[in-house]
């Protein structure tokens, strides 16, 4: 069989935020740009795997033990290689873009200039919020010195099934059937937008995480801090499922 080259991927540093000084959005727009670049390159390679037949999981040996012949393994391996180290750069770009999104939307000139980088991003509104001047709830509480972002992203990534009195989620302000349309900067565009999710509140025990919701066709922007021993199971309290 012929012997196709592998595809082939170069593994970039992430932005180093030492190299924006005093620009949070500058550092914000340079991580999701890095974190697009990566999401590409998953799609890419997962249509390598696809193309010989294979995935994560499919075995490269044969019943006796040896390597298959009816199928690239080298190729297979290579692309399944690539793919373990964008899985753990899209983790870690994602964390960063957390703390780098709260940098950014701690000004109200930062935030209201603020524009994600990407066409996703970018993409149409949702509902219109109930006050063109409302103010996103801050761990719970009112604070009038964030601003909404002016892009949203055009359709919802989860909703909030339950919180749990006195948890994490409950003290952001979450409540029941909120539709969350971003989630530390993980949207319904990115693949496997729940693993994602999970993957981010696990690395980010103590850190405030933002989140863009709808209630009631009202927008709000919450910072939620995954935590742990606040009484109950897991890091958020609360129970979301994919939309």
């Amino acid at each position: 069989m012929a012997f196709p080259a592998p595809h082939e991927t170069v593994q970039l540093p992430l932005p180093d935020p030492e190299a924006y000084p005093g620009e949070p959005r500058e550092y914000a727009r340079a991580l999701m740009q890095r974190k697009d670049e990566i999401e590409g390159e998953i799609d890419a390679l997962k249509e390598v795997l696809t193309s010989h037949g294979a995935s994560t999981d499919t075995s490269l040996v044969d019943p006796e033990g040896y390597p298959r012949g009816d199928i690239d393994v080298y190729a297979i391996r290579h692309a399944r290689s690539a793919l373990a180290r964008l899985y753990n750069d899209r983790t870690e770009v994602t964390r960063r873009l957390a703390t780098a999104l709260e940098a950014a939307f701690s000004s109200p000139d930062d935030s209201s200039s603020f524009q994600a980088p990407s066409a996703q991003a970018a993409a149409q509104t949702p509902p219109s919020s109930a006050s063109s001047t409302s103010r996103p709830a801050v761990n719970g509480h009112h604070d009038s010195s964030l601003n909404l972002p002016d892009t949203w992203p055009d359709r919802a990534v989860a909703r909030v099934n339950s919180v749990a009195p006195s948890s994490p989620a409950a003290a952001a302000g979450l409540e029941a059937s909120d539709l969350i349309y971003s989630f530390s900067g993980i949207t319904a565009s990115n693949a496997n937008a729940m693993q994602a999710i999970g993957s981010t509140v696990a690395a980010s025990e103590g850190q405030p995480l933002t989140l863009l919701v709808t209630r009631a066709s009202e927008r709000k922007m919450l910072r939620l801090t995954p935590r742990s021993g606040w009484g109950g199971r897991g890091l958020l309290g609360c129970h979301i499922l994919p939309v």
